[in-house]
């Protein structure tokens, strides 16, 4: 068993924290998938308006005295008009080398933590249908699938399209 740390993010962690997003997507078999940079992240999440916040899971590295980023999880607050407060998790990851030492579960618990002493009813999130070993552990932790059970489906539209409507 591995000893880490849950910790909130600080602007320092961003380019770590960039490096786990791609390989998040090189897992998801999305390469090309990410965009961002560095100071974007840096802006959109410690700047004037917070778009973000994060969690980071730290272990010591076993190559210095230094602590390395294993694992985040990227979360922001939402509302529903049904239920009120709500937060959504857009990412969790934790490098493979690191998993089922139980980093997982306690970055979700603490984005849920999180939800809970701001007052939010639910917590949100998506899982790509092929990633069953994920589905899979959150089914077993008391999640559910909206698509199964209430039928949702989630939409979205990129910046093209949404130029184009709003210039229609």
């Amino acid at each position: 068993m591995v000893e880490f740390t849950i910790r909130k993010s600080v602007k320092e962690d961003c380019s770590a924290i960039l490096d786990l997003i791609q390989e998040l997507a090189d897992y998801e078999k999305m390469s090309n998938g990410p965009k961002l940079k560095l100071e974007t992240f840096v802006e959109d999440g410690f700047g004037k308006e917070a778009f973000y916040k994060c969690l980071v899971a730290e272990v010591n590295d076993e190559n210095s005295d230094d602590k390395k980023i294993v694992g985040y999880s990227l979360y922001y607050f939402t509302y529903s008009t049904w239920e009120g407060k709500s937060i959504y998790m857009e990412d969790l990851y934790v490098t493979p080398k690191f998993r089922h030492n139980g980093i997982g579960e306690s970055l979700w618990k603490a984005v849920v933590k999180a939800g809970l002493e701001k007052g939010c009813c639910r917590t949100d999130f998506t899982v790509l249908a092929w990633n069953t070993p994920s589905i899979e552990f959150y089914l077993k932790k008391g999640a559910y699938d909206l698509t199964t059970k209430e039928e949702w489906h989630l939409f979205r539209m990129n910046k093209d399209e949404m130029n184009k409507f709003c210039n229609e």
